[in-house]
């Protein structure tokens, strides 16, 4: 895979900034396409992954990875789901305070990334475990961030620096899983 183009659909720079981070360490040149693929209305993450994969192959006519995260909080069974972008936009850190005292705070959050040729089309799933604050904590980071403490830590991902983040990261995750596919994908197609 040394000296590989990866081509990473994605409009979010704070995505970016932990895709480079992920793969620092790995000799390829990531090659970022900038296409606003409409997300289709789904709490099934895998579900909206292979849709954006699909719209950005159409879009591209190469092989590319997209992303999408999903915040599942127990309290609202598994709610917003692939659907955390909308809600955040809408919620911002009252979701913290539609969690009633006393009840279950637990969450976790799943970085879903999908790799499209045109012909293969392949999901990979990174999860971590944790809990929603009590008020939204950080300033950096995106969307969920702020609200979201990881499974062992006393910080929200947006309180961490990003390299403190990226050890408990889902998209670490999924990603790593990505990396291993590509790996074996490219000593099947030489």
């Amino acid at each position: 895979m040394k000296g590989k183009i990866i081509n990473i659909n994605t409009i979010n720079r704070s995505k970016r900034d932990e895709i480079e981070f992920i793969f620092k360490n790995f000799n390829l040149n990531l090659q970022f396409l900038d296409f606003e693929v409409r997300e289709i209305l789904s709490q099934d993450v895998e579900q909206v992954v292979r849709s954006k994969a699909i719209s950005a192959y159409t879009k591209w006519r190469i092989p590319l990875v997209v992303e999408h995260g999903s915040l599942r909080i127990d309290y609202f069974n598994g709610f917003p789901g692939a659907l955390s972008k909308p809600m955040w936009d809408l919620m911002d850190g009252k979701i913290c305070t539609s969690i009633p005292p006393g009840v279950t705070r637990g969450a976790e959050v799943i970085s879903c990334v999908g790799f499209c040729d045109g012909k293969i089309l392949k999901t990979f799933m990174g999860i971590t475990r944790g809990e929603i604050s009590s008020e939204a904590r950080g300033s950096y980071g995106f969307q969920f961030d702020p609200i979201f403490i990881p499974r062992g830590a006393a910080k929200t991902y947006a309180e961490m620096q990003l390299e403190d983040k990226m050890k408990y990261s889902q998209a670490t995750k999924s990603y790593n899983k990505l990396i291993k596919f590509l790996s074996d994908y490219e000593q099947n197609i030489t």
